[in-house]
């Protein structure tokens, strides 16, 4: 154990409500620059002080029966499964911070009877005939609706970027008509091949933002301010997106997910090795899968993004070329 570890168990061995011992993790996180992290943090504290009334909840009142009511009565109030599930994740992550600490000392499998899983029973991908109308569609009468269907597609060409990544990527990320750009969730660096569809895109929205270090109008500032703006953007796409479905009469509504599953599921449709999707994709929890990818280059992952892309491109488009400039955009 370092100074510092010390140093910090013992400025908080002090704490002994689950309300202080999680806001003195949400500070360490928020000083760290983990804002998401502290705002699922918080979430979860505020949303359980809530259902205990009682704002001086102390670890010892966790137990399997009280956390099974909790999880009851969240879905009394018609949360989603992985919402609830989120909740418990954060509970349980707080609590094992707090047993490793010796904060507290709590029973072993405290979360076992409470989801803390994934319910994939919830369509989240698209047919490659609904990327093909979302490209086509007349948005003349709906210009606000632009930037979230440019970005959606954008989503999809490279390779299922998350939204919290496409927004931040900065000019300096694209070189010679490749984007190389970390995870924000792993930080995992994956390189990607812009492909033609992709580059008109990304040429349309760098040419009006020439005095930006940004390429897409959302963000504007770093820190804590420039995360306010982030979840604020995420906010105003989803609901657009929600219109974009209304629109297009989709049976799926379209959100900050569906891209990239809607990538995943089509290049799996298309017989690409779920081991090459795994990596398209960033993943960092697929450890056996990994094992396997030491062979497989950049070249093997832009041969899977063009098979995805050609399903929704007229045909010969992906063969024009595009030039690109030697330094980014």
């Amino acid at each position: 154990m370092n100074k510092q570890t010390k140093e910090k168990m013992n400025s908080i061995r002090h704490v002994l409500t689950f309300r202080e011992f999680t806001l003195s993790l949400i500070k360490d996180l928020t000083l760290n620059g983990r804002y998401g992290t502290a705002h699922a943090y918080s979430c979860a504290m505020n949303r359980l002080l809530g259902f205990a009334s009682d704002s001086n909840f102390r670890f010892e009142s966790f137990t399997p029966e009280f956390l099974k009511h909790y999880e009851q009565y969240l879905l009394s109030e018609g949360r989603k499964r992985n919402t609830v599930s989120l909740y418990m994740r954060m509970l349980r992550t707080i609590c094992n911070q707090a047993v490793r600490l010796r904060i507290a000392t709590l029973p072993a499998g405290l979360f076992d009877d409470v989801f803390t899983g994934t319910d994939t029973s919830e369509k989240r991908a698209v047919a490659p005939s609904c990327i093909s109308q979302l490209r086509e569609v007349d948005l003349s009468r709906h210009p606000h609706l632009e930037l979230a269907r440019d970005i959606f597609l954008l989503s999809f060409y490279l390779r299922g970027i998350p939204f919290v990544d496409l927004v931040r990527l900065r000019r300096t990320d694209v070189n010679n008509g490749v984007l190389r750009y970390r995870r924000s969730k792993t930080g995992r660096l994956l390189t990607v091949k812009i492909e033609p569809c992709a580059g008109v895109i990304l040429k349309k929205y760098t040419s009006r933002l020439s005095g930006s270090l940004y390429l897409f109008p959302v963000i504007t500032d770093s820190g804590f301010s420039g995360y306010r703006q982030y979840q604020t953007a995420l906010r105003r796409y989803n609901a657009h997106l929600g219109e974009l479905s209304q629109l297009l009469r989709l049976k799926v509504k379209l959100t900050s997910y569906v891209a990239r599953h809607s990538w995943a599921t089509a290049a799996y449709h298309q017989g690409i090795p779920v081991s090459i999707i795994s990596e398209s994709l960033g993943h960092a929890s697929e450890k056996i899968t990994y094992t396997y990818l030491a062979s497989f280059d950049n070249r093997t992952l832009s041969k899977a993004n063009r098979k995805v892309i050609g399903l929704v491109t007229r045909p010969g488009y992906m063969q024009r070329k595009i030039p690109f400039p030697e330094k980014a955009f």
